[in-house]
C-alpha cells in the first residue's frame, strides 16, 4: 500500500485563536481523492439513533482518547466488553508542529487490537450544522481520516457529529464521504458531571420495552474525557445492562454490520479484509 507522505506539511491544532487558520493539516497520506463505494447494507448518509440487533446494546464514547482511556480500555477487557470510540482526531497530537503525541498510537492500535470499534468524530469538534460550511465539513473528516490512516493504515466509515448536529446538508456531505452518521438514544450527559442523573437516564432506557423501531436494543453515549465516567459510571453501565440481559457489543455488531465494512482501504476505498492487527507500540 502506497503512502505518499505529507510530513513535511505544518500542522495546527488550536480550534480558534492564534496562528490557527484552519487550512493547516495532519501529516499523512492524503484521503480526499480515497474512491467511496457503499459497503454493505446500512444506509450511508443518513442519521440513525437505535441498534437493529435484539437484545445488543452498544457503548460508545466521543472526544477521547485522553488521558483516561488506557483506564477505561483495563476496564472493558476486565469485563470482556466491547466498545466504540469516536475519535476527535486533533486529541492525537499536542503541539503546533507535525508532533504526534508519544502515546497516541499505541492508544489508538490498543483500541482496534482489543476488538473495539474505531469511528470517527471529526477533526475540531465543531458544530457541523451551524459553525462549517460543505467544503469545511469535508476538510473536517479528511483531516480526522489522515489521523488515523497514519496509525492504522485505514479509516472509518462510521462517525458521529459533534453535538450531534448533522442536518439534511451534513447528511448529504458525509454519505458523498461513504459514512454512516451515527447517533444514540441513550443520552445521559455525562458530560455534564450530574452522574446521578446520568444513572437514572441509562437504567430508565434499558427498562423501557423497545427502541422507536419496536426492538430491544439501545445506542448509547458517553465521553472518555470525564474521569467518573471511566471510574464509576462505565462500570455503572456494564452492571445493569448485563443485569437486564443485554449483550455488549460495537455499533457495527448492533446493526448487523460486517467488521470489513467498518473501515475503508485509503487507496481502493474497498472494505478492509482480513488486515492483521498492528502491534501496540
Amino acid at each position: 500500500m502506497s503512502n505518499p507522505d505529507q510530513s513535511g506539511t505544518p500542522i495546527c491544532l488550536l480550534e480558534y485563536g492564534l496562528a490557527c487558520d484552519g487550512t493547516q493539516w495532519p501529516p499523512g497520506f492524503n484521503t480526499s481523492t480515497t474512491p467511496r463505494p457503499k459497503l454493505g447494507s446500512v444506509p450511508y448518509g443518513k442519521r440513525f439513533t437505535s441498534c437493529t440487533v435484539e437484545g445488543t446494546l452498544a457503548l460508545t464514547y466521543d472526544d477521547g482518547p485522553s488521558e483516561w482511556t488506557p483506564d477505561l480500555l483495563d476496564i472493558l477487557k476486565a469485563n470482556n466488553v466491547k466498545a466504540t470510540f469516536f475519535i476527535k482526531a486533533n486529541h492525537l497530537y499536542e503541539d503546533l508542529v507535525n508532533h504526534r503525541s508519544d502515546k497516541s498510537p499505541a492508544i489508538i492500535r490498543r483500541m482496534y487490537n482489543e476488538g473495539h470499534q474505531i469511528a470517527g468524530h471529526t477533526w475540531g469538534h465543531k458544530n457541523m450544522d451551524t459553525a462549517l460550511n460543505s467544503q469545511q465539513r469535508r476538510d473536517e473528516m479528511v483531516k480526522a481520516e489522515i489521523a488515523l490512516n497514519d496509525i492504522l493504515g485505514f479509516f472509518p466509515t462510521y462517525m458521529r457529529p459533534p453535538f450531534n448536529a448533522c442536518g439534511p446538508a451534513c447528511q448529504a456531505d458525509m454519505g458523498e464521504l461513504g459514512y454512516h452518521v451515527t447517533s444514540n438514544d441513550i443520552e445521559p450527559r455525562d458530560w455534564a458531571g450530574n452522574y446521578t442523573f446520568a444513572e437514572q437516564q441509562f437504567l430508565g432506557r434499558l427498562r423501557t420495552p423497545t427502541n422507536r423501531l419496536g426492538i430491544r436494543a439501545w445506542l448509547g453515549i458517553a465521553h472518555d474525557t470525564h474521569e467518573r465516567t471511566v471510574h464509576g459510571f462505565t462500570q455503572f453501565m456494564i452492571d445493569q445492562a448485563r443485569e437486564h440481559g443485554f449483550e455488549m457489543v460495537t455499533v457495527g455488531k448492533c446493526l448487523n454490520d460486517p467488521e470489513e465494512n467498518w473501515y475503508r482501504d485509503p487507496v481502493t476505498g474497498g472494505a478492509v479484509r482480513n488486515l492483521p492487527p498492528k502491534d501496540v507500540a
